[in-house]
């Protein structure tokens, strides 16, 4: 059984960390790009990949209401999962596509 995503008002778990590390590794193999993570005033963590090149988003990741919204701004674009593992998987497929251009 897959377990729920911690509540509202709690930064990011260990578990979660090491999922945004494979994010944050493509970000230091791709030039221009950084990732920054805060949180909501609520306390609901969040990150984005900036293309500081281009001056866009490339990626917006956030925990909301217990499951997981990836963002692609530019795309106009974006979808939810249950589990951290299947968000990372799908925001590295895009990423990895937008990355290698």
């Amino acid at each position: 059984m897959v377990a729920l995503a911690p509540s509202s008002g709690t930064d990011w778990t260990d578990e979660e960390r090491a999922h945004l590390g494979r994010i944050e590794s493509l970000c230091h193999s791709t030039e221009h790009w950084e990732m920054e993570c805060l949180h909501t005033e609520a306390g609901d963590p969040w990150c984005i990949i900036y293309d500081r090149h281009a001056h866009v988003v490339v990626l917006h990741f956030a925990r909301i209401d217990r499951r997981y919204v990836i963002v692609w701004p530019e795309q106009r674009r974006s979808i939810n999962r249950a589990t951290m593992e299947a968000a990372i998987d799908a925001a590295l497929g895009e990423l990895v596509v937008r990355g290698a251009a």
